[in-house]
């Protein structure tokens, strides 16, 4: 009799809450003995985790148990959700991008690869045990699809031209990070999804950029104890200190810890986009004061790389911005420019960006060079390409500072097609979704991945290491950000 006038008063259309409270209760005493349990399981698992992280602090010193500790964190939140071991994975591809676990089973694991795979785990996992979950659909989702099959077969044609150990394992954590862009985009279901993740990158870009500006002020000496401190977690023991074109007399290269200084410019590059893009926004999505905080550290630091590619790929993708929505930007970004010509002020860079336009300095030359041997490598092996070993021959080498020309090289015309269809179609819903919600927060968003987009895009005609199985932390980069483009355009005009 009381759950039929329940169901009536339900029915009726009052609040549910009404129907709950009338269904009876379970038994007080059988609730408390699952949470005991998991609250006994918690307690044992922290005081047994605790003592570890101690004994490990006592033997092996502090830095060993601070990364365990890290590391206790890291795969709590990896395990939590695949949103937030998204944020793990961009941490360390910010701050820790070649840091091993320093235990080798066959191969030593990368931080960043076991974080990664960890994501697409609990993800996967995630999909199979929700099954009334909906997946997003788009024509770019099977594009990226295609590049990632064309990827493989390359691969395999390439079998027996050099491959070692190595080449499969980076090849392995390469389309790790390329996965995930299927993890970000179907993960993205709210603004405050992506206000979350993005913080992450700026806070993380921000900190690796404070990193390399305090070493880049201390000098090459302590430059070099600092990072030579890393060598035992993965990191090379030559090289530390980079300069321009490898020439101790010539201005150092800030790398921080990303090793690369071309690398890390192209890190920087797409966060100073982001930051300069939503900062000047009339309804951002991320704090103002994270925005020019991190544009405070990441603009000079992007200089000190002495990365003529990432200065104009930052360039183009904050022009792009200017151009479709901040046109008040372009006047005093002129006259700033030329008053620095006139006073002589960052003579250094522009002289350096000059010798670049007119081939005159040594690294220009050598891209030239890798632009010819491309070029033949790709006539003789038009449709897939020469797979990721080495060239088939001695006159030529493989390597080209090009993501385009990498991928035609590596995947041939088929690879840079599928390619150019994936990132194209990206910027396309992107591109129309902000016309209809340009003057709404996901308007401004847009503004700025596409922003971002468009200066990886442009720093690609330049440099590889957004298409480089040995750069995977800048693959999980670059598709992220297309992934999150099309997860806001979509949800923003409801697709």
């Amino acid at each position: 009799m009381r759950s039929e006038r329940a169901q009536s008063t339900y029915d009726s259309g009052l609040p549910q809450r009404i129907w709950e409270i009338r269904l009876p209760a379970w038994p007080a005493s059988t609730v408390p003995a699952p949470r005991r349990l998991v609250t006994a399981l918690g307690v044992v698992g922290a005081v047994a985790g605790g003592a570890l992280i101690g004994l490990v602090a006592a033997t092996l010193g502090p830095i060993p148990a601070a990364g365990l500790l890290g590391a206790a964190v890291a795969g709590i939140a990896i395990a939590s959700d695949a949103r937030a071991g998204l944020w793990v994975v961009l941490a360390i591809t910010a701050l820790l991008p070649f840091a091993v676990i320093p235990v080798k089973v066959v191969l030593t694991p990368s931080l960043l690869e076991t974080a990664s795979a960890a994501v697409l785990a609990v993800w996967l996992l995630s999909l199979l045990l929700r099954r009334d979950r909906v997946l997003p659909s788009h024509v770019a989702g099977l594009w990226v699809a295609l590049l990632l099959l064309v990827t493989l077969f390359a691969f395999v044609l390439g079998l027996g031209r050099g491959y070692t150990t190595q080449t499969y394992h980076d090849y392995m954590k390469f389309i790790f990070g390329v996965l995930l862009f299927y993890v970000v985009w179907s993960t993205t279901q709210a603004l405050d999804d992506a206000r979350r993740l993005l913080t992450v990158l700026l806070a993380a870009s921000g900190l690796a950029a404070l990193v390399g500006l305090a070493l880049y002020a201390a000098g090459p000496r302590i430059t070099l104890l600092a990072l030579a401190r890393l060598i035992p977690y993965g990191y090379p023991s030559d090289r530390i200190v980079r300069y321009i074109e490898d020439d101790p007399a010539k201005p150092m290269r800030l790398t921080s810890t990303s090793v690369d200084p071309n690398s890390f410019a192209g890190l920087l590059a797409v966060v100073l986009v982001l930051a300069v893009v939503q900062g000047i926004a009339r309804r951002p999505l991320l704090p103002r004061w994270l925005c020019w905080g991190a544009a405070a550290v990441v603009a000079p630091a992007l200089l000190l790389t002495y990365s003529r590619a990432g200065w104009l790929g930052a360039a183009a993708g904050i022009g792009l911005a200017a151009v479709l929505r901040y046109r008040w930007m372009l006047l005093p970004g002129i006259g700033a420019l030329a008053g620095a010509l006139t006073l002589g002020l960052g003579q250094a860079f522009f002289q350096r960006l000059w010798l670049g336009f007119t081939l005159q300095d040594p690294a220009t030359r050598m891209r030239l060079e890798e632009y010819r041997t491309a070029l033949a490598i790709i006539r003789e092996y038009p449709l897939f390409g020469v797979g990721f070993g080495e060239a088939p021959t001695i006159a030529l080498w493989t390597g080209v500072s090009s993501i385009y020309l990498t991928i035609a090289e590596r995947m041939g015309i088929v690879g840079l097609a599928a390619f150019l269809l994936a990132v194209g179609s990206i910027a396309l819903a992107g591109l129309r979704a902000w016309r209809h919600v340009r003057d709404r927060v996901e308007g401004d968003l847009l503004l700025a991945l596409v922003g971002a987009q468009c200066a990886a895009l442009f720093i690609g005609l330049f440099d590889h290491y957004f298409f480089n199985i040995s750069f995977p932390h800048m693959a999980i980069l670059f598709w992220t950000v297309h992934a999150f483009i099309l997860a806001v355009s979509q949800r923003a005009t409801g697709d």
